[in-house]
């Protein structure tokens, strides 16, 4: 089948408009938690991050929803981080090193908060 030069510049329009729309709920990024201290290291984040992405990736939620690779300025330096939604964010606390004093009481406010909704 052929497309015409219009047909994929609407296609295109349209990816961008929905990533677009994906983008706006990407409300969070992960070296907030570093930041926060409840990671040590970059290297405790990304596994922390990769857990988070392999959570979604079993439960077949978008990633383009929840989760995308951004590089950010830091230190006079471009380094990698991620926006991620809401969910994302809580995945990726529940994945976070529980022996971090930080981690370990977000974690449990987030389980009080899922108790008190039944």
């Amino acid at each position: 089948m052929l497309a015409t030069l219009d047909q994929l510049q609407y296609n295109s329009l349209i990816s961008n408009f929905l990533d677009s729309m994906a983008e706006s709920h990407l409300t969070f990024y992960a070296s907030d938690l570093l930041e926060k201290h409840g990671c040590q290291s970059r290297e405790e984040l990304d596994q922390a991050v990769k857990r988070t992405t392999e959570v979604c990736s079993c439960m077949h939620l978008p990633l383009q929803e929840n989760i995308k690779t951004v590089y950010r300025a830091q230190n006079g330096q471009v380094v990698q981080d991620w926006r991620l939604s809401p969910m994302a964010y809580m995945l990726l606390v529940i994945n976070a090193d529980s022996k971090n004093q930080l981690v370990a009481q977000l974690q449990v406010e987030l389980i009080k908060r899922a108790l008190h909704k039944e």
